[in-house]
């Protein structure tokens, strides 16, 4: 007994539902998975979101009821806003998203659950239409009762959406499943019978003409395609492909074409003998159309997957949920090929025609091969693994000896800050000039610092480098120095011998440290005049002992602090280890007269000064550099400061990247970072090495000369766009189960 305003107040409520759900649907399965997340849910629960559309239509009845008293009145006010209602809710929820997203909330995976009532179709062979029911306590809920016990030998003929959509969540639900092992229905085979039928009756000659003519299309004329090969590969426009695409029948052979595919697929239904079989199929055709249409991948990637659905067709036929196992050989042979592709950004080089062929030639044996188990794609997948690790294993002995030294350096760095630390804490360097004070901090402490990582005998201090540090600050104290001359004449050349010593173990230039030696020779002045001198009384009386450098004078712990904080390098590197690490390859420039860097650290500090967009030359378009406000030395504004940082965080070791260098974009991976994440290495094809300062990433970054490229699951997302869709259908056929059509879909 219900009250006939009450139903249909509820009639327009669900009017209204509908209304707003295309508007809606998208950003508001993205909430549900956040607010689920948030609300500490292993799964997405729609109906705990508590801006759920079914709440606002809802409130705005109420509202609208008590505001106008005519219900007429009500009824066309209510009709006439939703669409604006709709806009308004779906800016709502994308605000929400980005809110929940940045931060950091993870977002809900996708689970359905099937009530405990009955399930069985709603045309069952020889059985009563049986009554849809749902319980709206949320999208992914339904039952079916025909008010006796579910029997899976009963069969479904899928040609109901409403029931085939309810089907496929329980098909695709953690655990659910249970009723898609029942069989199939005479009709099912019927349709299916006339699906086959109407594709063989199609005029071959016709057919094949327009898959020429589609693939004619898709096929660039030489100069369309010179000048696609001459844009910026990070900027070509990405090629419409998806799984009825035509493709190549030069490449993938009989399988290229959309209609052979369409074939197997058709011809595989009709031996189904499962619900399962039959859900695992249109699975399989929409996980191959997702990725087919993925932006991250290279097209021929995309046409590979597509040009593999016969395989994954039969594959779910002997196991239809395959997909749903990370660990399958078959999920993990199309992962491993798109997360194998990330590797290379241009579609046109040689390094990725020689990883296309080899697939090419390996699915193509996978298409050609009977599928009775999951060993056929196993044994594809060890067949691209061996060529790709012999790959890898050329670059693998270069990389390890790059970071072998970036290592070390940074070890060393580690211990040199170690010993300036304690070397700032004696109290005889109260009053030594800075220049000295920078030379023990810097170059000196490094030289220790080598000398201890590479002493085998486990000395207190190797080599005598720590030695020289008593005797460095004695000599340049020139009111002790010059009341006794011998001893500081007598001890110069031994130190200046240990000094350079010890550098050049370190690897440093002479001319790295002129500056320093010639100050320090200003210092010994006063007292080596003292030769041409008769006596300390004439010394005195020609003033010699102002001759200091003039220079204020702070504690070594406030000059150690100073230096560290207006440091531009990380750590030292030497010169060889410089260009070793590929330091030079990662500033693009003009050409320019040369000129000679006096020191490694005015290398690296280099680095960070990318010059002015104008005088960079990039390929065409002219916007792939595009500078943010801004002078040339990154004074950007505070969202692109924030925006850099952003994603500068976001970098770990394995993540790819579109690295621009000597004029080209190249494909580079991170395989080092320093423990403070000032230094960062990258390999790009070849095993080039790609070194960079925090300093100068961020320069990168913030001229888009440098852009992470996302990597995360490729089957993965395309199995979550897969769920949502389904979610969607199912929503709808629960909304209104009543116009829910009734002819079967051609998949």
């Amino acid at each position: 007994m219900v009250n006939d305003a009450d139903l249909k107040q509820k009639i327009d409520a669900q009017r209204l539902l509908q209304d707003l759900l295309p508007t809606t649907e998208s950003a508001l399965a993205d909430l549900d998975a956040l607010v689920s997340s948030a609300l500490g849910l292993g799964h997405v629960a729609p109906e705990r979101n508590p801006l759920r559309p079914e709440i606002f239509t809802r409130t705005l009845q109420q509202l609208m009821g008590a505001s106008l008293e005519d219900a007429e009145a009500t009824q066309q006010s209510i009709r006439h806003m939703a669409k604006p209602l709709g806009r308004e809710l779906n800016l709502l929820y994308k605000q929400a998203v980005k809110a929940l997203t940045q931060a950091n909330i993870p977002a809900a995976s996708y689970q359905y659950r099937v009530q405990p009532a009955a399930l069985t179709p709603l045309k069952a062979q020889g059985l009563a239409s049986q009554q849809y029911a749902s319980n709206n306590t949320g999208f992914g809920d339904y039952s079916f009762d025909d008010n006796r016990p579910h029997a899976l030998a009963e069969l479904a003929d899928l040609s109901d959406q409403g029931v085939k959509a309810g089907l496929l969540n329980d098909f695709l639900s953690i655990g659910g499943g249970s009723a898609a092992e029942q069989g199939l229905a005479a009709p099912y085979y019927d349709n299916i019978d006339e699906e086959l039928a109407a594709i063989k009756a199609s005029s071959a000659n016709t057919i094949a003409a327009m898959e020429l003519q589609a693939s004619s299309a898709a096929t660039l004329s030489p100069s369309a395609q010179a000048q696609l090969v001459a844009m910026p590969a990070v900027d070509r426009p990405q090629r419409s492909i998806s799984a009825s695409s035509s493709l190549s029948e030069h490449v993938w052979g009989p399988y290229g074409t959309s209609r052979a595919r369409t074939l197997v697929r058709t011809q595989l239904k009709k031996e189904a003998t499962k619900v399962s079989q039959v859900l695992g199929m249109d699975v399989v055709r929409e996980l191959v159309n997702q990725v087919a249409q993925d932006p991250r991948l290279l097209g021929p990637v995309r046409e590979a997957i597509v040009a593999l659905e016969p395989s994954l067709l039969r594959l779910a036929m002997v196991d239809p949920r395959f997909f749903s196992d990370e660990r399958h050989a078959g999920r993990q042979l199309m992962e491993c090929t798109a997360q194998r592709s990330f590797k290379f950004n241009d579609e046109f080089s040689p390094e990725f025609a020689g990883f296309f062929k080899v697939l090419t030639t390996t699915f193509n044996q996978l298409n050609g091969s009977t599928v009775e188990d999951a060993e056929p794609f196993s044994a594809a997948l060890a067949t691209l693994e061996r060529t790709w690790n012999t790959q890898d294993q050329l670059d693998f002995d270069k990389r390890q000896q790059v970071l072998q030294a970036l290592r070390f350096a940074e070890e060393r760095q580690d211990k040199a800050d170690q010993i300036a630390f304690d070397l700032s804490a004696r109290s005889d360097l109260e009053k030594v000039p800075g220049v000295v004070l920078d030379f023990l901090f810097g170059p000196w402490s490094l030289a220790m610092a080598n000398a201890w990582l590479l002493d085998t005998r486990n000395q207190v201090d190797p080599e005598g480098f720590g030695s020289v540090v008593p005797d460095l600050v004695w000599s340049v104290k020139s009111n002790v120095t010059l009341k006794q001359p011998a001893k500081l004449i007598d001890m110069i050349p031994g130190l200046l011998e240990k000094l350079h010593s010890g550098l050049a173990m370190l690897g440093q230039d002479p001319k790295e440290n002129e500056a320093f030696f010639e100050s320090l020779m200003k210092l010994h002045r006063p007292v080596l005049k003292l030769r041409r001198l008769k006596s300390q009384r004439d010394a005195q009386e020609s003033n010699l002992a102002t001759l200091e450098l003039e220079e204020e004078i702070i504690s070594p712990a406030e000059r150690l602090e100073k230096l560290r904080a207006s440091a531009d390098a990380p750590l030292w590197l030497g010169r060889k280890d410089l260009d070793f690490a590929g330091f030079e390859d990662t500033q693009p420039s003009q050409p320019a007269e040369l000129s000679e860097l006096t020191s490694p650290e005015d290398k690296l500090v280099d680095l960070a000064k990318i010059e002015d967009a104008e005088k960079i030359s990039t390929p065409k378009p002219e916007a792939v550099l595009t500078l943010p406000a801004g002078d040339v030395m990154g004074q950007v504004s505070e969202q692109t400061k924030e925006q850099t940082c952003e994603v500068l965080s976001r970098l770990k070791t394995g993540c790819w990247v579109d690295l621009y260098s000597k004029r080209q974009w190249l494909r580079a991976q991170l395989i080092w970072a320093s423990s403070h994440a000032t230094l960062f290495m990258f390999i790009s094809h070849g095993g080039q090495p790609h070194s960079m300062t925090k300093r100068s990433c961020e320069k990168l970054i913030a001229q888009r000369l440098l852009r992470p490229v996302d990597t995360q699951g490729v089957v993965a997302q395309a199995l979550d766009a897969v769920a949502v869709t389904a979610v969607a259908q199912n929503r709808a056929a629960n909304l209104n189960p009543a116009t829910a059509p009734h002819k079967p879909e051609m998949m």
